[in-house]
C-alpha cells in the first residue's frame, strides 16, 4: 500500500518596504515592481496572482526602524532600499482581501511595543474584513533601533520578552474568546437590543507586566482568534511555539539542519496535550526557476549583476548587531575581537558545512549571500529540480509547507504559479484548489471546514466564553449581569 503525500501549503514571503526587502539591489531589474508598493496596483496584482496559484496566504514580515548598526548610520540600507521606506502592512490587507475569497494574510505584530487591548481590537477588525483569512506573526521584537524608535532606552532581555509574550498572549485570548458571547450580536428590532449586554464582559486582568480593564471593544469575528504564527528556535522561542503556535516558520539550509528542531517542538506539544500535527512548518526558500537550466542560470547571473554586496552586510549587521564596515570587502573575515564576533563565526562555518563549500567569508560574499535570498535555500533550477528540493524538505525534515521569497516581484512569484506549482501538482504535493474555498485561513491551514476557531487541544481554547462565569464574575461586580460601557 502506498503511503498519501502530505499536501504541502505554499505563501509567499513579503513586506511592505518599497523596492526589494529580502534581496538588496533587486530593484534594478527592469522587471522588477518592487519600487510601486507604495501605490494599491502592486499589491491587487500580487492578491490575484497569489490567488489564481491557490498560493494559501501571503506571509508580510514588518519591523520598526530603519538598520543603523553598518557604519553607525542608516546610508547603506537606505542606498541598497532594504528595510526602508515601509509600509503599515496592517492598512493593505482589506484592500487585497477585496479581490479575492480564501487566500489568507498573515502579518507581524510586536509584543513588546503594540498595547494588547489595540492589538486584539485591530486583528479582529482584520479578521471581519477578510471573513476570517488573518494570520498574527507573534514577534517579541530584538531590535535595538526600533526600541529606540518606539520610546525605550533599550531591547528587554531575551527571555523576559518571552515571559512578557507568555502573558500578552493571556491577556489578548481573553479579549478574543472571554469577552464576548457567539450570540450576543442579536439586532432584535423588536426589543430594541442590538448587542445582548449580559453576553458581553469586561476583562479584567492584573498581571506582572501587562493589566488591562475593559470589555473588548469589537464584537467576535469568524475566527474569533487569528491563526498564531511564530518564529523562533531558541529555548523560550520552542517553549512559546509549543504552546501557542499553529504555524511555524522555520529557517535551515539543509533539511537536517531543521528536523531536529521540528521534531522537539512537535514533542514538546505533545507533552502538553496538544496533536504534534497540529503545529504547521514552513520553510523559507528563495527558488531561481527557468523552464530550462540555461534559463535559471541567466536569471541568477542577473541576479548576481544587481545584488548590492554592502547593502546585504547593512542587512546582515541589523540582523546581528555588528558593525562589519570595518572590514575590507575583499580580505577574509577574522571575527574574534568585538562581542558576537564568535557566534558570528561559527554560524558562518556552519554555512559552509551545510552547504559543502569552503571558499572563505569575505565581506563581500557575506553581501552577496545577503543580497541572493540570505541564510536559507535558494535553489537554481528547472521545476524537476527545484521540486525535488522540495520533496527532500518534506520527506526529511517534516514540513508543512514552504514560505517562498522573491529575488524580484513579481518575477518570483509567478515562476512558482506558473513553472513549479503544476509540477507540484503532478507529483501530487498540491491539490488543484483550495482545501475550503471561501474559507478561512484556519480551515485551508488544516484542511478541515467548520475549523475556523481554534482547535480544543489550543491552549488557548481554554479561554472560550462560558455563561456561567460570566454571570459569577458580574454578580461579583455588584451587578446582575455585566454592562457593556459604550464610552472610549
Amino acid at each position: 500500500m502506498v503511503t498519501p503525500k502530505k499536501k504541502i501549503s505554499l505563501n509567499f514571503f513579503e513586506n511592505a518596504c518599497t523596492g526589494s526587502h529580502m534581496s538588496p539591489g533587486q530593484w534594478r531589474d527592469p522587471d522588477d515592481k518592487t519600487t510601486g508598493k507604495d501605490r494599491l496596483e502592486y499589491w491587487l496584482n500580487l492578491a490575484k496572482l497569489a490567488e489564481k496559484g491557490k498560493i494559501n496566504f501571503i506571509f508580510f514580515a514588518d519591523s520598526y526602524s530603519l538598520f543603523d548598526v553598518y557604519g553607525g548610520n542608516t546610508d547603506a540600507i537606505l542606498r541598497a532600499g532594504s528595510h526602508s521606506a515601509s509600509l503599515d502592512p496592517m492598512v493593505i490587507i482589506p484592500a487585497m482581501a477585496a479581490v479575492t475569497k480564501t487566500l489568507g494574510f498573515g502579518v507581524t505584530g510586536s509584543t513588546s511595543y503594540l498595547t494588547p487591548y489595540i492589538l486584539a481590537r485591530t486583528f479582529t477588525s482584520l479578521d471581519h474584513l477578510t471573513n476570517g483569512r488573518v494570520a498574527w506573526n507573534v514577534v517579541t521584537s530584538w531590535s535595538k533601533a526600533a526600541a529606540k524608535a518606539l520610546g525605550a532606552d533599550d531591547v528587554v532581555p531575551h527571555d523576559e520578552r518571552y515571559a512578557v509574550a507568555h502573558e500578552y498572549m493571556d491577556l489578548v485570548y481573553k479579549f478574543w474568546e472571554s469577552s464576548w458571547a457567539d450570540d450576543a450580536v442579536v439586532f432584535d428590532r423588536e426589543r430594541r437590543v442590538a448587542y445582548e449586554p449580559s453576553k458581553v464582559k469586561k476583562i479584567d486582568h492584573q498581571g506582572k507586566y501587562l493589566k488591562a480593564s475593559s470589555p473588548h471593544q469589537t464584537h467576535p469575528s469568524p475566527q474569533r482568534t487569528p491563526v498564531i504564527f511564530q518564529a523562533g528556535t531558541s529555548k523560550a522561542g520552542r517553549a512559546f511555539g509549543s504552546k501557542h503556535a499553529e504555524a511555524i516558520y522555520i529557517g535551515g539550509l539543509v533539511p537536517s539542519q531543521t528536523a531536529g528542531s521540528v521534531a522537539q517542538i512537535r514533542a514538546d506539544a505533545a507533552a502538553q496535550g496538544r496533536d504534534s500535527q497540529s503545529i504547521k512548518f514552513f520553510v523559507g526558500i528563495t527558488p531561481i526557476l527557468g523552464a530550462t537550466m540555461e534559463e535559471a542560470q541567466a536569471k541568477y547571473e542577473r541576479a548576481l549583476e544587481n545584488a548590492d554586496p554592502i547593502g546585504g552586510l547593512a542587512q546582515f549587521s541589523g540582523f546581528t548587531g555588528i558593525d562589519l564596515s570595518r572590514f575590507p570587502l575583499d580580505e577574509v573575515l577574522h571575527l574574534t575581537d568585538k562581542p558576537g564576533d564568535d557566534a558570528t563565526h561559527t554560524f558562518l562555518e556552519n554555512f559552509n558545512k551545510a552547504t559543502g563549500n569552503k571558499e572563505p567569508w569575505t565581506p563581500r560574499r557575506l553581501g552577496q549571500t545577503m543580497a541572493l535570498g540570505g541564510f536559507h535555500p535558494a535553489p537554481v533550477g528547472t521545476p524537476e529540480m527545484v521540486a525535488d528540493v522540495f520533496e527532500q524538505w518534506i520527506d526529511e525534515a517534516d514540513v508543512d509547507g514552504f514560505n517562498i521569497a522573491y529575488v524580484t516581484s513579481p518575477g518570483t512569484f509567478e515562476d512558482v504559479v506558473y513553472l513549479l506549482r503544476p509540477e507540484l501538482l503532478k507529483r501530487g504535493l498540491v491539490s488543484d484548489d483550495y482545501e475550503v474555498p471561501g474559507g478561512s485561513l484556519r480551515e485551508n491551514l488544516y484542511g478541515v471546514k467548520g475549523q475556523a476557531k481554534l482547535r480544543d487541544d489550543h491552549y488557548g481554547h481554554k479561554f472560550a466564553w462560558k455563561k456561567e462565569q460570566a454571570e459569577k464574575e458580574g454578580k461579583k461586580n455588584g451587578v446582575e449581569v455585566p454592562v457593556l460601557n459604550g464610552s472610549t
